[in-house]
């Protein structure tokens, strides 16, 4: 099995706000930017400029929708979102799981 490097792993992605909003992104689906405040705890301004970044690698789109309480944005995974979330997470595990194997004398 390959080892991957902490340097193959994406920057953007690695950030640990920027993997927190994409995890959410990932295991419940589009969100708004309130909802995305409340569940992970950063400032409006914090998620703003960290939705931006991801917005700007295309890994997140910004959609605004109209609800019975007014217009709000929402964020959503994009395709390629998706596929380098997905890469990242393995890229992880086979980390992980390799360090762990070197670790126990590789058992």
């Amino acid at each position: 099995m390959e080892r991957p490097s902490l340097s193959d792993l994406d920057p953007d992605l690695m950030n640990p706000k920027r993997f927190l909003i994409a995890t959410l992104l990932y295991v419940m689906g589009p969100r708004t930017m309130a909802d995305l405040v409340r569940a992970l705890g950063l400032t409006w301004g914090d998620l703003d400029s960290n939705l931006r970044r991801l917005r700007d690698r295309g890994f997140v789109e910004l959609r605004k929708v109209l609800t019975l309480k007014g217009p709000r944005t929402v964020a959503v995974l994009t395709e390629k979102g998706l596929e380098e979330y997905e890469r990242l997470v393995e890229s992880l595990r086979k980390l992980l799981s390799s360090l762990s194997s070197s670790a126990h004398g590789g058992r």
